[in-house]
């Protein structure tokens, strides 16, 4: 019988000692806590107050242990940072959190999808290129 050998991995929550797709709800947990802190100045709140309905909406975006996500960890963990940058804190409302994020204001989510559908289209369109290229070059050869 193998051992299965799996490489250990800095805490879930220590978001900054982990690569992106080692994330977990948790490490996007930590992730929210800290930037919010940062860039707000007070505490988070999760949405509706529940912690589980964050994680949840999360879970569902990047996966879970069992079940597949519909969002790579990158584009949420964009989505996360550029709701924190657009959004305008006022005297009644100092911070956001994801759910309102991800409730509210959705079109950034699907701005960030369009932005990288575009890219990989492009990158897809030079290596289409790069190997019409090899294959003049062959055919030069040949002739």
């Amino acid at each position: 019988m193998t051992k299965k050998t799996t490489r250990k991995l800095p805490p879930a929550n220590d978001w900054r000692a982990r690569n992106i797709e080692d994330w977990n709800t948790t490490t996007f947990t930590e992730y929210l806590r800290d930037k919010h802190r940062e860039l707000f100045g007070c505490e988070y709140v999760p949405f509706g107050g529940r912690w589980a309905t964050e994680q949840g909406m999360i879970g569902r975006l990047i996966g879970t242990r069992t079940k597949e996500g519909t969002h790579n960890k990158a584009t949420v963990k964009a989505f996360i940072d550029e709701g924190f940058k657009s959004y305008k804190p006022t005297a009644q409302y100092p911070g956001t959190n994801f759910g309102f994020l991800y409730s509210y204001r959705r079109n950034i989510l699907q701005r960030i999808e369009a932005e990288q559908a575009a890219k990989e289209k492009w990158d897809e369109r030079g290596k289409q290129a790069e190997m019409s290229t090899e294959d003049y070059d062959k055919l030069s050869e040949w002739l």
